[in-house]
């Protein structure tokens, strides 16, 4: 049976080096070369059951809490926000979602995969987005002014902006795929510890082990869909992807594009199912590069649009995205942009005495340069969005 015969190859101890071998006597499960860009993740993968052996419950659970999330901060474009009932939904407390499934969804909470790779220092972004749900909750009881410099408002009478032109909204969203989708893929389940668990035997109750289970939390912090990048049944011009996943899909780079990802994904699975621990480190490496460079791409490109924008409102919402993205660099794998470089070009970006409105296309060709250069990126990069 599938799964009682995965002893035949301890975990290895050190992970990520060539200690790291095939376990020469474990059967291939599931062959590298039956898998493709349309496979099914959750059909390839099957427990001793004949059942599927992925769970993502988890992060749909999360996801669904940052969606509701998002859409209580968007109607701060009509009503008074308060910013007690958005660090409830962070800390998933007193009931704060609409949906009684989140609500009673104790164990799983926004904040507990906030920056969890900082250890110690995370309480520093806890902070930050804690100052964020206090800004979107003033920029909201100002709401009836049209925002300039020095005054909190909307823009476009879409945008809701503070006194500085910084779309917290944005804030908050994009620096969740860094803060809590991408640490946990790159940081947290592609870890030393969470790498290292045991693939011997059965979780119990579960059909998988709970090494195969930490690769699929990963996935599910990229998608929650049965293959990615996933388009919309019923029109094919959109694609079902959000988040992390929605970011990454529309990012090629010289180790490949969302195909590449997912077929690192798909192969890595199949490693472990394998014992093939050299091939599954591998695909690591690939899903790490691959994701931190969408980070920075996406980051450009907003940093582009910003200069291109015909409306304080349109600026001042693409920068905000790109802010967030700038933010989320520090949370890649041995980033290269770490928290005090990410820190240093944030303050390019908003320290100035009116933010946003006293930025200057210097600036952001200085912000947009060195990512570009960092990464090896085309500093004039664009893409949809």
């Amino acid at each position: 049976m599938k799964n009682q015969i995965l002893f035949a190859t301890a975990v290895c101890a050190a992970l990520f080096t060539s200690s790291c071998k095939k376990d020469e006597t474990a059967p291939v499960k599931v062959p590298y070369t039956s898998l493709s860009n349309t496979s099914n993740y959750f059909e390839t993968f099957k427990g001793i059951d004949g059942k599927t052996s992925v769970d993502l419950s988890a992060a749909t659970t999360r996801t669904a809490m940052v969606k509701e999330m998002d859409a209580y901060m968007k109607k701060g474009l009509t009503q008074n926000l308060e910013a007690q009932v958005l660090k409830n939904m962070f800390n998933n407390k007193n009931n704060a979602f609409t949906s009684a499934t989140l609500n009673s969804a104790s164990d799983i909470t926004i904040l507990s995969k906030l920056a969890e790779s900082f250890g110690v220092d995370r309480t520093t972004e806890e902070q930050t987005f804690n100052s964020y749900f206090d800004g979107i909750a003033l920029a909201s009881s100002q709401r009836s002014n049209v925002a300039a410099a020095g005054q909190a408002g909307l823009l476009d009478n879409k945008y809701l902006v503070n006194e500085k032109g910084f779309e917290y909204g944005q804030f908050v969203q994009k620096g969740i795929i860094g803060a809590v989708l991408l640490d946990q893929v790159s940081n947290i389940y592609f870890g030393t510890v969470k790498q290292g668990a045991d693939n011997k035997t059965l979780v119990s109750g579960k059909n998988y082990t709970q090494l195969e289970h930490n690769w699929d939390e990963a996935y599910g912090s990229l998608t929650q869909n049965e293959y990615y990048p996933k388009k919309d049944p019923n029109d094919g011009t959109k694609w079902l992807e959000s988040y992390l996943g929605s970011y990454a899909r529309q990012v090629n780079s010289t180790t490949g594009g969302p195909e590449a990802i997912y077929m690192a994904f798909l192969t890595g699975r199949a490693a472990i199912a394998n014992q093939d621990m050299s091939k599954r480190d591998e695909q690591i490496s690939i899903i790490r590069t691959n994701l931190e460079k969408a980070i920075a791409t996406i980051a450009v490109s907003y940093l582009n649009k910003t200069k291109t924008a015909t409306t304080d409102g349109a600026k001042f919402h693409a920068l905000s995205e790109g802010y967030g993205f700038v933010y989320s660099l520090r949370f890649a794998y041995n980033a290269k942009i770490n928290k005090a470089k990410s820190d240093e070009l944030l303050n390019i970006l908003g320290g100035k005495t009116n933010g946003f409105w006293s930025l200057t296309n210097g600036d952001l060709d200085n912000v947009r340069d060195q990512i570009a250069t960092t990464f090896g990126i085309d500093k004039s990069a664009e893409v949809n969005h």
